[in-house]
């Protein structure tokens, strides 16, 4: 039954293309060309597509993770298809980066990485939830961008933290969990306030990109709690118009970020409601997660080989050569059984 239901919205495609485009930007970020990204030369350098890949991937997870939520029999249940997602190929992953990546990168001798502490701190990765270690020793110390070994990691550490917020509604009892949407909008409206009339000194936690996209991700939340009908065709059409129009407006207005919060979750998720053959693309698997996961550390495993540090296109292409073909094996050999197991816990 969820098979055939994904097989009627765009939610898998709408993923894949924003894991594309996060490779995309990424591959000017850590050569050091983020103003030749085409985004960024298009919209003045205010924008990239990392950008725009971010705010789908928050936009879709907080409305999934709201029906995941209250579609679950326990908390437990919740917590552990949470746990089936996310964990167990970022285990294989931190394995592969400590044991592999890193000795076979670090300048270091082998005696002395094996030696260094760090090298073992890394596996905090695991969880999240509790912050994550981005380096290990001296391990892409020369490369162009940044030392790190997957950047993109830090996006987890907010999602984490996201599905124990929205686990609340398991505190709440169906009747009540509009406390939720209450709770949401007492939210938007504090980060209106400090970007619109507080000039953002209001609180300075609130000036943090992270913010941005948590509070795209409650809404979302929101969007399924309050059972808004993207489903109906007619809806998702005029939904969508009108989105576009008001999101080029808002470049003219000073507010347009705490607009942009709530517009721009709205806006995919009735785009991923419309009927179009890219609806068919989950049938073949889940490869999201995969290529998110695992282009961070091929690009700078790459670039640390001298072999595609200078174009930016190159990088892009030749790590999507890589990462795709990994990322169907990933899921079919570990996420997908993995995956099989949520039943387990009920």
């Amino acid at each position: 039954m969820l098979q055939k239901t994904r097989l009627y919205n765009n939610y898998d495609f709408l993923r894949v293309f924003a894991a594309i485009c996060i490779t995309f930007t990424h591959s000017f970020n850590l050569l050091k060309q983020d103003k030749r990204e085409v985004l960024m030369t298009v919209s003045n350098q205010r924008l990239d597509f990392a950008f725009l890949g971010l705010c789908i991937f928050f936009s879709i997870s907080g409305y999934l993770i709201a029906k995941s939520a209250d579609t679950s029999p326990s908390f437990k249940s919740y917590l552990w298809k949470r746990f089936l997602r996310i964990q167990p190929l970022l285990i294989f992953v931190c394995i592969l980066s400590i044991f592999i990546v890193g000795p076979i990168f670090t300048s270091l001798s082998l005696r002395s990485y094996f030696n260094n502490i760090n090298s073992y701190t890394y596996f905090r990765n695991i969880m999240p939830l509790f912050g994550i270690q981005f380096q290990l020793p001296n391990v892409f110390s020369n490369n162009i961008g940044e030392a790190g070994i997957n950047g993109s990691l830090w996006t987890l550490i907010v999602e984490e933290r996201l599905y124990l917020i929205v686990g609340m509604l398991f505190l709440l009892k169906r009747k009540k969990q509009n406390l939720f949407v209450y709770f949401v909008a007492i939210l938007n409206f504090v980060y209106l306030l400090h970007h619109s009339f507080f000039n953002s000194n209001l609180i300075n936690y609130l000036n943090g990109g992270h913010v941005f996209y948590a509070l795209m991700f409650l809404n979302a939340s929101c969007f399924y709690i309050l059972k808004i009908a993207f489903i109906k065709q007619s809806n998702v059409y005029l939904f969508s118009i009108i989105i576009i129009a008001l999101l080029f407006f808002t470049r003219y207005f000073s507010f347009n970020q705490s607009i942009q919060v709530l517009l721009i979750p709205f806006l995919i998720n009735a785009i991923a409601h419309i009927k179009a053959p890219t609806n068919h693309i989950g049938k073949y698997g889940d490869f999201t997660y995969g290529i998110y996961i695992f282009s961070f550390p091929v690009q700078q495993m790459l670039i640390a080989s001298k072999t595609l540090n200078e174009n930016p296109y190159e990088l892009f292409f030749f790590t999507l050569m890589i990462v795709i073909p990994i990322a169907v094996l990933s899921w079919h050999f570990i996420e997908k059984k993995m995956l099989s197991l949520k039943w387990r816990v009920i």
